[in-house]
């Protein structure tokens, strides 16, 4: 069972299959097709007309029209859209000849068509929202100023891994020269009570 997008197409002819059996009956007939061009009041569609004569000087030749988006809607008829048109005006004309309608006018090509341009297109990308991002606040010695923040807090961005955090937030640096050892000293200091360890700069 040929089945396209959960719709059964098995019971619907081919154009083919069509045009096989307008040559069966009629063999000196013959099917012409001629392009109309785009269609009035829409632009993005062209149609074009096709006729099936019995014979040579057949006065009531089977008529079929039909229309193509200019530029196919699927892989399987963008870059052949002419084609496609040419092959469903030939189907109509034989269809209105009573040839292979037993199972519904439309042909296959027409209902796979049809159900194609019904089919959902690709789903669009969302929208990306870009914000602006502030350049650091200095302080008086040209260091970047950090503000305190709350880690539980929702939005919370985690500070450089370079500058160490304590439960307060970003830590401070400091460097100068110890009171009672006289000795330099550097390192990362809490501004908030009560006080976090400090973390010194290994030597």
């Amino acid at each position: 069972m040929e089945n396209l997008m959960g719709f059964d197409i098995s019971n619907y002819v081919t154009v083919a299959e069509r045009v096989a059996e307008f040559y069966a009956r009629y063999p000196e007939g013959s099917i012409q097709f001629e392009f109309m061009g785009v269609m009035d009041g829409d632009p993005m569609k062209m149609w074009g007309v096709a006729r099936a004569y019995r014979t040579a000087d057949d006065p009531l030749p089977g008529v079929g029209t039909a229309s193509e988006f200019i530029v196919g809607k699927s892989p399987y008829t963008n870059g052949s859209e002419l084609q496609n048109l040419e092959t469903a005006c030939w189907g109509r004309a034989c269809a209105s000849l009573n040839i292979g309608t037993s199972k519904g006018l439309s042909s296959k090509e027409e209902v796979i068509g049809s159900r194609e341009r019904q089919a959902p297109g690709p789903a669009k990308p969302k929208p990306v929202e870009v914000q602006a991002i502030e350049p650091p606040s200095l302080d008086e010695d040209g260091r970047i100023q950090h503000e305190e923040a709350d880690p539980w807090a929702v939005g919370y961005i985690e500070p450089p891994l370079d500058i160490p955090s304590c439960l307060h937030g970003p830590m401070h640096r400091r460097s100068g020269i110890g009171k009672k050892t006289g000795k330099p000293y550097a390192g990362y200091f809490c501004n908030d009570e009560p006080q976090c360890d400090p973390r010194f700069d290994r030597s």
